[in-house]
């Protein structure tokens, strides 16, 4: 009995990132840590807003439709964005991180339903 709950079990699971899948939650953190400083001279606080909401999209759907949709790539965008936020926003942003998640997670999810639909063609 314990052994088909086993096989069952290890039927379900979700494939694990490869080594060159971890190029999307790389760039994630890259996004939210590494932009702000080199932008932060030639844009505007909105325009850098918008250019990191327009990459954690692109990120995530790309990473949804090469890999599939998980946990890993909106956790590290919030986690990515607090300490971007931490590190060079005022508090006021918090606001921007449930934006922030839900739009990962919505582009991931997304992702992984057209990377299937392309698969399958």
């Amino acid at each position: 009995m314990f052994e088909e709950l086993e096989q069952e079990a290890e039927s379900t699971d979700e494939p694990s990132r490869v080594w060159w899948q971890w190029w999307a939650p790389i760039a994630m953190a890259a996004v939210f840590v590494g932009l702000p400083p080199a932008t932060y001279q030639f844009v505007s606080g909105t325009i850098l807003l918008i250019l990191m909401v327009v990459l954690t999209v692109a990120i995530a759907l790309v990473d949804g439709a090469t890999f599939r949709a998980s946990w890993t790539i909106f956790c590290v965008a919030g986690l990515a964005y607090v300490a971007a936020m931490s590190l060079y926003f005022n508090e006021g942003t918090w606001i921007y991180l449930p934006v922030v998640v839900l739009l990962a997670w919505a582009a991931s999810r997304l992702g992984a339903v057209v990377g299937s639909k392309a698969g399958k063609s």
